[in-house]
């Protein structure tokens, strides 16, 4: 009996994004993880995403440019014509085209496979570029996104503590980063794919509602609000 195949129609991982750092990522992260439903992977299993996520988009960029003169190319060469420049010489583009997505399956399936057969699995990234989000939500239309806004003057003030911030030049392209890249993600991220999550709400009595709103919107029996008790990497 043949394997099942990776249908990335199905595939519902949990993506952990913010405008910047310091907003609150690692906590989700700490939430989903400790339901005990989902691995939510960090940011260097993030940053395979965005990379390859802003590979392909190039690549199906430049495949829609010029296919066609590629796929004569090769032809050509097939034929026996090869006194000709071909440093780029590619696949037929169908072929290309269907080789990029199993690259992008087979990263998507391993992520499935280390988190485990009963748990989701996902990753977190402060700082995503929301067009690159975008992608990955639209390549998998069953996933969800929790992009977690914070007050910029509390992301400031940490970033400082950490030297992430030391400049003033330094504070006005985080400043510039949290409003344009919000901005891009409200406009280009699927409303009904992304929960935007006003982090404040996890610091006062509105903790344990948004709590079950955010479980109930990623699929998760529940996120449990003792976490929310321990401070880890209190900057």
């Amino acid at each position: 009996m043949a394997e099942p195949t990776y249908d990335r129609q199905q595939d519902a991982p949990i993506f952990i994004a913010a405008p910047v750092r310091r907003s609150g990522t690692t906590l989700l992260q700490r939430l989903c993880c400790g339901s005990g439903e989902a691995i939510v992977f960090g940011e260097l299993a993030a940053d395979d995403f965005f990379q390859l996520g802003q590979v392909m988009q190039y690549k199906k960029q430049m495949v829609a440019m010029g296919g066609g003169q590629r796929d004569r190319m090769l032809q050509e060469v097939i034929d026996g014509k090869v006194n000709q420049w071909i440093p780029d010489l590619l696949p037929f583009m169908k072929d290309y085209v269907l080789l990029q997505d199993k690259v992008m399956d087979s990263l998507c399936e391993g992520y499935a496979m280390a988190a485990g057969t009963d748990r989701r699995w996902g990753v977190k990234l402060p700082e995503w570029y929301p067009p690159n989000l975008a992608f990955w939500q639209q390549r998998l239309p069953a996933s969800r996104t929790v992009y977690v806004v914070r007050d910029v003057k509390e992301c400031l003030a940490s970033a400082r503590t950490m030297g992430i911030v030391t400049t003033s030049e330094d504070e006005a392209y985080f400043r510039n980063n949290a409003q344009q890249f919000e901005a891009m993600a409200r406009q280009m991220l699927k409303p009904e794919q992304t929960y935007f999550l006003d982090y404040a709400a996890l610091c006062d009595e509105r903790a344990e509602e948004e709590l079950r709103r955010l479980a109930s919107f990623l699929g998760l029996t529940q996120l449990p609000a003792e976490v929310l008790q321990h401070r880890v990497g209190n900057y």
